[in-house]
């Protein structure tokens, strides 16, 4: 639900802007000289929101850091490919607080509307993988040996708002669904091959992720 009220208000703020006459000058950026998106951003993800109860653990990441490059290849769509990176802070039922890592690799379909104005609504859509990795802890009682990791697949579904502040650079913010597909672990545990964030009647985790960050065109 937050996600999906995030991005009613992306593109509700998004409506008003958008609708000014396309020639504004240096305010816009037009698609056909400026081709390629680089985009740093900062923002935050939510580890398979209140899923991960049902396995007697907590995660939460810290604040997620990546970039997106894009290729506009049509005036309204570009493909885009994008990493991120957050360290995880986890809590294990009998054994307490432990480090991990997380690292997010997609590849998406990005629609771009209008094709030249103040403002932009960036939709997108696309797959990639989720691997993150964890220091030695204990889970449903089995203590792991060493450091316990996963590598899974994910969709992910989202909307943005782009403020362009001229031809050359603006300031994009997204509101994502990454949907996470992994496999249930079996009972019982085992202790080094048998390690997933799902818990043992799930094969989907929903993460919402919201980041912002400063958008160049070139």
């Amino acid at each position: 639900m937050k996600i999906l009220l995030t991005l009613v208000v992306l593109i509700a703020m998004a409506a008003p802007l958008s609708a000014q006459p396309e020639g504004m000058g240096a305010d816009t950026a037009s698609p056909d000289d400026l081709r390629w998106l680089l985009t740093g951003y900062v923002g935050s993800l939510g580890i398979g929101d209140d899923e991960l109860d049902e396995v007697g653990m907590t995660t939460e990441a810290s604040a997620l850091f990546g970039a997106r490059l894009g290729y506009r290849f049509r005036p309204r769509w570009a493909i885009e490919a994008s990493y991120g990176h957050a360290s995880l802070d986890a809590t294990s039922e009998g054994f307490g607080e432990v480090d991990g890592r997380l690292h997010l690799y997609q590849a998406d379909l990005v629609y771009i509307a209008p094709e030249a104005a103040r403002a932009q609504v960036a939709l997108s859509a696309g797959m990639g993988a989720m691997h993150y990795a964890y220091d030695e802890f204990e889970r449903r009682g089995v203590l792991l040996q060493g450091e316990s990791w996963a590598h899974e697949l994910l969709v992910s579904l989202g909307a943005g708002l782009i403020v362009n502040l001229g031809r050359h650079a603006g300031v994009r913010v997204d509101a994502r669904d990454i949907v996470q597909f992994c496999s249930a672990e079996s009972e019982p545990i085992d202790e080094t091959n048998d390690f997933s964030h799902c818990p043992l009647d799930e094969t989907v985790l929903h993460n919402p992720a919201f980041s912002g960050g400063v958008l160049l065109r070139f």
